[in-house]
Formats: structure tokens, C-alpha cells, sequence
């Protein structure tokens, strides 16, 4: 539809531009009408009718196209369009018109139109044309002359009569203007009536199309039509009557325009006071019909909207005086104004009258019968249209503005008014004609013509000019051969006629010229009242011509698209005139091109070959026309074809040769099947005779290629190209990755996420052509942040399991080549591998500390065993860092967290505690793998102290037989404890007879060198780093040493053998030590015993010390002379209390009283009870965990 549906368009359009009741053509055609009939009688006359806001009138309406479509050269059908179009009064207002101040009526007017479901095809497309109609008349209330004319057409057709493929093809809005406004009418109407009217039109046409500039069909210029009533009766045309029963005294008004060519006829209905038929005709082939149907007056009663339109309920009446009056002569209007059905008059009314011809305007008030009258000067003033029955015809109006009820008259002005007049009206005569078979009513604008032949049948009016009825008559008739006739006229009405018919053969041979009718009314003079007798006799002239000779000349031998010369300006008209020349082409097949021109020559040219039809026609000044038929022959064109392609390919690449480029151009097919084009030698996917050939070259090198094109006709044309196949690279396919046997897509960040070590399936497809398929290498490159982590297949299939050692993105790359070296693009995918935290289990030993609640018990230097399993992916395992943090109170790296110190390293930890504070310790082991990933496990380990055990040595082996002056060394071998306890244990001695003010001795062995005489308590009191003491004691027997020889000396002094002294003395020391017994037993009362929470150095926990911290004075004695050490300032906070008055206790360092002063004078506030040496040489060790107890013992 791309061309030719404009085309379409534009003349489809053009039709409905009639309907603004302006039709511009210089068509000189002769349109048929129906004839007039062939009787006499009187013809009755109609005023103008008056119409109220609401009055509607639906008409059915008919739109036949099918003549314009069939010489519109477009390929396209259509169906009669139907539908129903209403006008409705929908205003009364003031409009001014030439400086007039106009009464007017706005009339809407609305219809559809359709073709119908399938009635209508454009361009081989079948489907629905839909037309919707919206437009507004103006027009004057006192003649219903049209002021102006505006309307919408919207425009849509739906394909295949689906309504969703819709296409608006064109919205238009037409306005236009009449100047003076067109009298369509010209009231009283009489059958026979004739009237001229020039006028000024000019239509401005807007809105959108995709096909055409609406302003294309602005137009504006003079016009100038005639209209003549040509019968009365009942609305018939063709057979055809009109659906609405009530209009069998209707006028039928034949219009033309300035060159005597028909634009139809309405015919006018007095009863519904509008049209009951209107038809618009136009010679370039429409015709559109609108039949009454409905009317629906309102404020009306006893209406039947298909039959009857009732009477109004209020009405106003309007009369002139007289029916016909001079000019500037005055003239009563009367007017009625009263309420149906009983005539009851509307009182005191205030009416208005207007004679707008004259600009008179009365304001009556209507008396108490409802009526008015007034005296007006019809005035000299002459309306628009120059008629054949009066000299002027202007309408009064009467309305009461406040209802908008109007009555209406029309004042008829003759130069003369007389009692009878009879008149042979000449320009009222109605001629019509037929030729072959054809019938046609003639135009007096144009001249009544006819060829030898024809049958002309006059209708000749006889009118009554008077304003009383005239008596009966005669007409007489005398045709152009001479032939006279009589015929009876009866009486006739006021300012009414009687009309003869009488029918006239023209003759074969008949001269050229003009050949005269006449008819004379009363010839024989019988009217004697007749009071103008000069125009009882009228003639009118008929130009009997002949038709024009037409000749043509036509070129042959032409081709397609080669201009052909058609010549007929040797046509000529032999009853003198001029001719115009009308060529009817046959173009396409059933489309006819419609060429006028003045020069009868033209130059064409036709798209495709064979015989076309000439039709010819030659019409004259009288519009006789001359039918020339001719058949011209046009040749064919050869088809074209145009290749296009690509100069290379690659081989088993598809490639696609375009001969899309090719046609007819003398084709008639419909685009696309012009020419067909084969493919000889190849294989195409599109098949053998398509436009474009698809096919794979297999093989490398120059491939001929070879395209024939076929016209309609049979013609052929045959081009040849080649195109270079070349190798072509190999390609690879995404990569996949496959987990457990499954296709994993990527996340919505586009990458997959795995885990360290974990092993997946990359897969990816190559390709290539044949040949290097089964060559081909994938080439992997498995991340982009680790040194060679490559691998390669061979095949196009590509399978590589994989993992990754450390974590982050990683982008994985492969590749395809060829046995050419030809590599394909790189196919990439991004790895994102987590790292897998490692994992931790405790051993046996390890869960059983774990287990325990209150957290595994050792003693001091007890040797701990745990041991652990650690794991991790296989990367990460080598890796590992084990470490076993000790003390969970203590943040050793200074890292923040209490319990990630690496104390100690290993999977197996080992471990002793050299002290029990703090009694609780937290054991945590730990792994971490290269991405400081941790896990760990902790058990709360309880270490004991061990209470020290004290035990007195002798170094010298006995404690017998010592005297006074005997070095005595003691040590504390055999004294126990943990061996850190041991390290750093506080040895303190006491000597009974050195008395309560001696500190004792420190050490691990002390020598003794002041041993008195008498028996003494030695006291060993062990404390460890926990405070926890034992306390030992031995008691000793000095003697005084013997002159000489001790037990000759006591023998002797006693005067007893030796024996008996040894006797004697082991009795001696035998009652000593029971007494030595009794005392240590019965030492303290209850009462002044002293019990461990009575100390203050029992809650006062002393110092631990690594190793190499140990103070001298708890390193084991070394018997070395002891060397002076020098005194050393030492800080404040370290200086300890006051020293006692007796200064440093002996054996005491300073370093000792810093730590331990506070406790020592605590413990010698009070001075415990002495003790009487007891001979004995028994020794009793004792458990003492308490200070105060050692310190007891200490005080002397």
C-alpha cells in the first residue's frame, strides 16, 4: 500500500469534500438524471420552513466509490460504504454576514460509515475501512442559505478486519466559507423553478496524515451554479424510494455547476420542513446518497418518526400581505402566535421581526389573540440568486428570542404586480434529453444542445404573474421543424403555473445551428384580464451540432518506461468550437489513468509490457463527445540483478549472496515476486528461485557464484562473481565449571566461588571447520596470579580438573588453536576461592583436661601431656602453625588477644608449672594456616603446691660425744619438695641457746662453732614459694670437754670401772631425753597456741621467680668464705620496714628483709615463752605449713 494507497487516499478524500456543498471540477461531462415527466399539470409552491433547537433528521447513507477507485490507478476495491448520518438543530444565534447582523442555525452533523468486515482491499490486503464523520453547518434562519461548513473526517482501515492492527490513516479537518452565503435554495419553491447564484468559496483543510500534506486540498476561488426544481412528487430515484413514508409532495432541486455539469440534486421535503434526499455526484467517479430514514421535531405532538412529523405544540405563523409586491412598496406581516392543538393564543409576547434584507427590526408585543402586525418597506434590495419567477425573494422572520420559537415567510418582489398576467416563461422551460438510451436534463447555464437523433422533451411553464387565478386557456407549440401543436392550460393559481410537455425528435441531417422552439400561452387572446400580453409568447433556441471527428496517432515499437507520444490534435469539432481531448489509460491491469487536456496530446509511458487499452474521448464546447478506443503495444525490459557479497569468507562459514538488487521494471507483479532468481551450482537454505542464496563453501579458494534472473515475461539475465574462502580461526566456547557432576553457573557477580583445594571440572568446547577439528588445542591458563598453572588438551573437547592453593580471584583463561597456528578469542571466567579455616582436635589427654569442669589437677613440676591433630586442605597442611599458649591472662605478643601466644610449638606439648599461683591455668593450642585462618581448643589445667618436707643432715656424720668447742655442720639433705620449690626454698635455722633475740641462720647448711654446754634444740624450718614451711628439730648434748681422757677421768672420780661409767652416763642421757619429751610436749597451753590464720605473712603470698631470677640468698649455700658485699643504694619502694633496734637479723640480707621484714616483726610483737635446754639427743621433725611456727622457733 505504499504508493498507490495515497493515491487512493487523496481522491477518497476529495469525494468527501463535495460534502461541504462546494463542487470544483472542470469536468465537461453531462451527468444523467432522471427525466422529467411527460404530463401536465399545476405545480403548487413551498415557503420556508422554520426549525427548533433539537429538531433531527437520521439518514441512511451510501458512499459508492467503486468508479472512482476503477480510474484512480490504484490497486484497490471497496465496497459501498454504509451507515447513518443525524443532523440536529443544535444552536440558534447572531452571526454577521456582509455587515449584517444574521439570525443563523448551527446544525451538528455526525455519521459512521464502514465497508464492511473484508469490504475493502488495498494493495492485495483485505479488510475494514472505517469512517467517522463530524461537522457543523451554519446557516441563515430566513432562506436556510449555508454561511458556512466545517467538518472532521477520521480515517482508519484495519487489515484483515483485525481491529488491533488498526491504522488511522488520516485525520482531516475541512472549514469552508460562502460569500454570499449559498442559497441552495430559493423560497417559494415551485417545480420549474430556475435560479443562478455566483459566489466566492474557499475550503482550509488541516490535520495529520502519513500520506499526504492536508493542505494540499486548500482551494479558493469563484463559483457559479444553477439550480432548477424539475419535478415534485414522491421521492424516487432508480427504482428506489426513500425509507421515510411522509414526503410524497417533495421538490427535487437539480444543481450544476459553472460548466453545465450535475453535483446531483436534493429533494426537498416540505413535511419535515428539510431534505428527504440529497445526492452528490461528481464525474471523477463517486457518488454519495443520504435517505431520510427518522425525523424527530421537537416540542411537537402526534409525531411518528417514520411517518408523520406532527404539529408543534407552540407555533408561530407568519404571512405576508399580498403574494407578490412592488419594490419599496409597503407591506403588512402578520404573525400568530398560539399553543396547539386548540390554537389558544400566546399573550402579551414579546416577539421580534426581522427583515434582515432591508435591516428592519420591530419589536411587537402580540395582542389577545397571540397575533402581531407590522408594516414593512420591502425595499428595492435584490437577493443573490437571479431567478426566473421573481425579482427578488426575501425571507421576514418573526421569533420570540426568549424561547427560541421562530416563524419565517418569504416577501416576493416583481417589478410589476397585476391582477392576471399570463406568462410563457422561458426560464423556467425544463429540457431534458436522451442519447442512447441515456437520459439527461440539459443546463440553461450552458445552452441547450443536441445532436441529430437525440429526443429532447420540453416541459413549458405557463405561470400566472397576477395575484388573482386566471381562467383557463390554450398553450400552443411549434417544434423547430414547423410542427405546431395545441394543448389545453388550466385556470392557474396566483403566482402559480401549469406546465406542457411536449417531446421533439431531431432529425438526421438535421442543419447545424440553431433550430427554435416556440410556445405562446392564450394565443388566441381568450384571457381578456390579462394585463401584459408581450410575454404570453418565448422561444428558446436548441444548438443542433454534431459530435467532434476524433483521430489519434500513437508510436509504436516503444519499450517499458519509454515515453509514448499519443497524439489526437488533429480532432477536430464540425459545428466549429473547440475540442478537449479526455485520455482513459489503461495503465495496470483493471487501472485506468484519467488524463484531460486542452492539447489533446500527451506522452506516457507504461511499468510493464503487452497491450493496453486507449480510451479516447474528444469533447466539444457542447460537451458532445467522440469515443476513440486503441490498443497500444509496449515491449518488455530485460530483469536486472545486482550481486551483493562479501569478497572473502571463511571456510564452513555460511555466506549469504544479496541479489535483492534486482527486478523488473516493466513488472506488474506485486513487490517481491517481480523477477525470480535461480542459483545454478549452489545449494541455497532459501531454496532454488529466491532472492538471496545461503550456503557453506566446504573448501578453501576462489568460489564462481552464478545468479540467473527471470522476469514475469520469461526474460533472463545471467551475472557471475566469485568469492575468496579463506581458513578461518577456531573459536572456543564458555567455560564451565562442573562440581560433583554437575554444571554450576556463576553467581550474580559473575564468578564462581570455591573453596581452597577444591577440585572442579573446567570444561570448554572448541570448534573449528572440519579439517581442524579433531587438531585443535585448548590452551589453559588457570589463574592469572599464580606461576605456571597451565595445562593443554588436545581434540575440541576440553576437560581439566582443577583446584586452586590460595585464596582470592583468580581469572581462568583458555584458548583454542589450530594445526595453523590460528587461535581463537579467549574465553574467560573469574574463580573466586575461599580459604578453608583449619581445623583443630584434641588428643585423648588433651580432651580429658578438656572435659574436667573444674579443670585437670597436677602437682608443681608435674609434667603435663597433651597432644593434638590438626588438619587442613592440602596446600594449607605443610603450612600450618601449631602453638600452645600457656597462660590465658597474659598477652605475651602484645597482639590484643589474651590467648594466642606461641608458648609453645608442636602438635605435642610438654609442659611443667615451677609454682601453683596462679593455681588455674588456661591452656589453649592453636592453629593457623597462610591466611591467618585460626581454630582452637583450651582446658583449664589446676597445678597443686607441694608441701616441703624438712630434714636435718649431718655433715659430719654423728651428733655423739660433742663438747663444747666442736664445729658441728649441719645440712638439709634429705629435706623435699618440687624441684623449682626446692630451687628457691628458704632454709631457717634456730639455736635454743642463742635466746629469743636471735634471727637463727639461712641457708641450706649451716656450721656450727659456739656450741655450749648442755642439751639444745636446733630447729630447721623450710619455706617454699608459696609460703607453705615445714619445720624440723634435733636436739644435741654438749658436754665440757675432759681434761684429758673424759671417761677415765669419770671412772676415776666416781671410783667405778669404766664400764660402769658408760653405764652410768647412757642412764644419764636416757632420763634427759624423757625430761627433753615431757617439756616439748607440755611447752604451750592451748590458750597461747598460735594458729596459721593469726599470721600476717599467711596471707600474703610471696613472691615466684623464673629461674634466673632467683634471689642469692635461696640459692643453695656454697661453703665459700663469704665475701663482704658492697652496700648498694637501693630504690624507696624496696627498703622494707624500719630495721629492729638490734639491727639485721643475723644471716639476713637486705634483699630477704625487703621481702619478708613485715612478717618478722609481726611475728615478734610478742615474745614467746623460753625454753630450758633438755638433754636429750632424740629428734622430733615436724610438718609446719605456717610461718609463725618457724618463726617461733627462731625466737630464742
Amino acid at each position: 500500500m505504499a504508493n498507490r494507497f495515497p493515491a487512493f487516499l487523496v481522491l477518497f478524500l476529495f469525494a468527501f469534500t463535495s460534502m461541504t456543498h462546494v463542487i470544483s471540477n472542470d469536468l465537461n461531462s453531462l451527468e444523467s438524471v432522471t427525466s422529467v415527466e411527460r404530463t401536465s399539470g399545476t405545480a403548487s409552491s413551498t415557503d420556508v420552513p422554520s426549525w427548533r433547537i433539537g429538531d433531527k433528521w437520521t439518514y441512511e447513507t451510501q458512499f459508492d466509490v467503486a468508479q472512482l477507485i476503477a480510474q484512480a490507478n490504484v490497486s484497490a476495491s471497496l465496497n459501498t460504504l454504509t451507515g447513518d448520518t443525524v443532523y440536529e438543530i443544535d444552536d440558534i444565534f447572531f452571526i454577521t454576514v456582509d455587515g449584517i447582523q444574521t439570525l443563523a442555525y448551527k446544525m451538528n452533523i455526525e455519521g459512521s460509515f464502514s465497508s464492511g468486515n473484508s469490504g475493502a482491499t488495498l494493495e492485495g490486503v483485505s479488510g475494514r475501512l472505517d469512517i467517522d464523520y463530524s461537522g457543523e453547518d451554519i446557516i441563515r434562519v430566513r432562506d436556510l442559505a449555508v454561511i458556512n461548513s466545517e467538518f472532521e473526517l477520521d480515517v482508519d482501515f484495519a487489515p484483515f478486519n483485525l481491529g488491533f492492527l488498526t491504522q488511522n490513516i488520516a485525520t482531516i479537518n475541512f472549514d469552508t466559507y460562502y460569500d454570499p452565503p449559498k442559497e441552495r435554495y430559493d423560497f417559494p419553491l415551485r417545480t420549474g423553478d430556475q435560479w443562478y447564484m455566483p459566489f466566492m468559496s474557499g475550503t482550509s483543510v488541516s490535520g495529520s496524515s502519513d500520506y499526504f500534506d492536508p493542505s494540499e486540498f486548500d482551494t479558493s476561488g469563484a463559483e457559479n451554479n444553477s439550480w432548477q426544481v424539475t419535478k415534485d412528487g414522491i421521492p424516487t430515484e432508480d427504482g428506489t424510494n426513500i425509507k421515510y413514508e411522509g414526503c410524497d409532495a417533495s421538490y427535487k432541486v437539480n444543481e450544476w455547476n459553472a460548466t453545465g455539469v450535475s453535483s446531483g440534486f436534493n429533494w426537498y421535503c416540505p413535511a419535515v420542513r428539510f431534505n428527504a434526499w440529497i445526492r452528490i455526484t461528481n464525474a471523477a467517479g463517486f457518488t454519495i446518497d443520504w435517505l431520510l430514514k427518522d425525523y424527530e421535531p421537537v416540542d411537537s405532538f402526534g409525531v411518528d418518526k417514520r411517518k408523520n412529523p406532527g404539529d408543534r405544540n407552540v407555533d408561530i405563523e407568519v404571512e405576508t400581505q399580498f403574494i407578490a409586491t412592488l419594490p419599496d412598496s409597503m407591506s403588512k406581516i402578520y404573525a400568530t402566535y398560539s399553543v396547539a392543538p386548540n390554537g389558544v393564543p400566546e399573550v402579551n409576547k414579546n416577539l421580534q421581526l426581522r427583515y434582515e434584507m432591508a435591516g428592519t427590526l420591530i419589536n411587537p408585543t402580540t395582542n389577545s389573540s397571540g397575533q402581531i402586525e407590522e408594516t414593512i418597506n420591502v425595499s428595492n434590495v435584490v437577493d443573490d440568486t437571479n431567478a426566473s419567477d421573481d425579482y427578488s425573494s426575501n425571507g421576514v422572520i418573526v421569533w420570540d428570542p426568549v424561547q427560541e420559537i421562530i416563524g419565517v415567510a418569504t416577501v416576493v418582489i416583481d417589478l410589476s404586480v397585476v391582477g392576471i398576467d399570463l406568462v410563457a416563461q422561458q426560464d423556467s422551460i425544463i429540457v431534458t434529453r436522451t442519447r442512447d438510451g441515456e437520459i439527461a436534463t440539459l443546463s440553461k447555464s450552458i445552452g441547450y444542445n443536441a445532436l441529430p437523433g437525440d429526443e429532447l422533451s420540453f416541459s413549458l411553464p405557463a405561470q400566472n404573474r397576477g395575484v388573482l387565478p386566471s381562467p383557463s386557456t390554450e398553450m400552443e407549440i411549434i417544434v423547430p421543424d414547423g410542427d405546431s401543436s395545441r394543448q389545453a392550460v388550466p385556470s392557474i393559481d396566483a403566482y402559480s403555473e401549469q406546465r406542457i410537455v411536449i417531446d421533439w425528435i431531431v432529425p438526421e441531417g438535421a442543419t447545424i445551428g440553431n433550430q427554435t422552439l416556440t410556445f405562446t400561452v392564450d394565443p388566441d387572446e381568450l384571457v381578456t384580464g390579462d394585463a401584459n400580453r408581450s410575454n404570453n409568447q418565448a422561444t428558446i433556441d436548441v444548438f443542433i451540432g454534431r459530435a467532434p471527428n476524433a483521430s489519434i496517432s500513437i508510436d509504436s515499437g516503444n519499450y517499458t518506461f519509454e515515453d509514448v507520444f499519443i497524439d489526437a490534435r488533429a480532432s477536430f469539432d464540425p459545428d466549429g468550437g473547440d475540442v478537449e481531448c479526455r485520455f482513459e489509460i489503461e495503465s495496470r491491469p483493471g487501472l485506468v489513468d484519467v488524463i484531460t487536456t486542452p492539447d489533446c496530446a500527451i506522452s506516457w509511458n507504461w511499468s510493464n509490457n503487452g497491450d493496453w487499452e486507449l480510451r479516447t474521448v474528444v469533447t466539444d464546447n457542447e460537451l458532445d463527445t467522440t469515443v476513440l478506443f486503441s490498443n497500444i503495444t509496449i515491449l518488455n525490459r530485460a530483469p536486472y540483478v545486482n550481486l551483493s557479497h562479501p569478497n572473502e569468507v571463511a571456510v564452513e562459514s555460511a555466506v549469504t549472496i544479496d541479489a535483492s538488487d534486482s527486478g523488473d521494471v516493466d513488472t506488474i507483479s506485486p513487490s517481491g515476486q517481480q523477477v525470480s532468481i535461480s542459483w545454478p551450482d549452489l545449494n541455497c537454505q532459501e531454496g532454488l528461485t529466491q532472492p538471496t542464496c545461503t550456503f557453506t563453501p566446504l573448501e578453501e579458494g576462489t568460489m564462481p557464484i552464478r545468479a540467473i534472473a527471470t522476469d514475469d515475461d520469461g526474460e533472463e539475465t545471467e551475472v557471475l562473481s566469485s568469492i575468496q574462502v579463506l581458513n578461518v580461526a577456531p573459536t572456543i566456547g564458555d567455560i564451565e565449571v562442573w562440581i560433583a557432576g554437575v554444571n554450576t553457573p556463576f553467581d550474580a557477580n559473575g564468578t564462581w566461588v570455591l573453596q581452597e583445594d577444591q577440585t572442579v571440572i573446567l570444561r570448554a568446547q572448541g570448534d573449528d571447520t572440519l579439517n581442524d577439528r579433531d587438531g585443535l588445542i585448548i590452551d589453559w591458563n588457570l589463574s592469572d596470579v599464580l606461576d605456571n598453572l597451565t595445562v593443554s588438551t588436545d581434540g575440541s573437547a576440553s576437560d581439566v580438573a582443577t583446584s586452586w592453593p590460595t585464596s582470592g580471584e583468580h581469572i581462568v583463561s583458555v584458548r583454542a588453536v589450530d594445526d595453523n597456528g590460528a587461535t581463537s578469542s579467549t574465553s574467560l571466567a573469574k574463580v573466586t576461592i575461599e580459604n578453608v579455616p583449619p581445623t583443630i582436635t584434641a588428643q585423648e589427654n588433651f580432651l580429658n583436661a578438656i572435659n574436667r569442669i573444674n579443670g585437670l589437677t597436677v602437682a608443681e613440676d608435674e609434667q603435663v601431656e597433651f597432644d593434638v591433630v590438626v588438619d587442613d586442605t592440602a596446600s594449607d597442611r605443610d603450612s600450618l602453625e601449631v602453638c600452645w599458649d600457656i597462660d590465658g591472662t597474659r598477652d605475651a605478643d602484645l597482639d590484643g588477644t589474651m590467648n594466642n601466644d606461641c608458648d609453645v610449638r608442636g602438635t605435642h606439648f610438654e609442659y611443667t608449672w615451677e609454682t601453683s599461683e596462679p593455681q588455674f591455668r588456661t591452656v589453649t593450642a592453636w592453629v593457623m594456616d597462610d591466611d591467618g585462618a585460626m581454630a582452637s581448643i583450651s582446658a583449664v589445667v589446676k597445678v597443686q603446691n607441694v608441701l616441703p618436707s624438712a630434714q636435718i643432715s649431718f655433715a659430719n656424720g654423728s651428733l655423739d660425744n660433742l663438747i663444747k668447742g666442736d664445729t658441728l655442720n649441719l645440712t638439709s639433705d634429705g629435706t623435699s619438695d618440687s624441684d623449682s620449690d626446692l630451687v628457691n626454698m628458704l632454709y631457717v635455722w634456730k639455736f635454743e641457746w642463742r635466746g629469743e633475740s636471735d634471727l637463727g641462720e639461712v641457708g641450706p647448711s649451716i656450721s656450727i662453732t659456739d656450741l655450749p654446754v648442755g642439751t639444745w634444740n636446733i630447729n630447721l624450718t623450710v619455706t617454699d614459694d608459696d609460703l607453705a614451711s615445714s619445720t624440723t628439730t634435733i636436739t644435741i648434748s654438749v658436754a665440757e670437754p675432759p681434761p684429758e681422757g673424759f671417761l677415765e677421768e669419770f671412772s676415776e672420780t666416781l671410783g667405778v670401772s669404766q664400764t660402769m661409767s658408760i653405764v652410768i652416763l647412757g642412764l644419764v642421757g636416757l632420763v634427759i631425753m624423757l625430761a627433753s619429751f615431757l617439756l616439748i610436749t607440755r611447752r604451750s597451753p592451748p590458750e597461747l597456741m598460735e594458729t596459721p590464720s593469726n599470721k600476717a605473712w599467711d596471707a600474703t603470698p610471696l613472691p615466684s621467680y623464673a629461674p634466673s631470677e632467683v634471689p642469692g640468698y635461696e640459692q643453695p649455700m656454697i661453703q665459700s668464705p663469704v665475701q663482704p658485699e658492697p652496700l648498694l643504694e637501693q630504690p624507696a619502694v624496696n627498703q622494707g620496714p624500719p630495721l629492729p633496734a638490734t639491727g639485721l637479723p643475723t644471716g639476713w640480707t637486705m634483699e630477704q628483709w625487703a621481702y619478708y621484714g613485715e612478717q618478722y616483726l609481726a611475728a615478734n610483737q610478742a615474745p614467746a615463752p623460753s625454753y630450758q635446754p633438755t638433754p636429750s639427743m632424740s629428734t622430733t621433725p615436724t610438718q609446719n605449713t605456717n610461718l609463725s611456727d618457724l618463726l617461733d622457733d627462731l625466737d630464742l
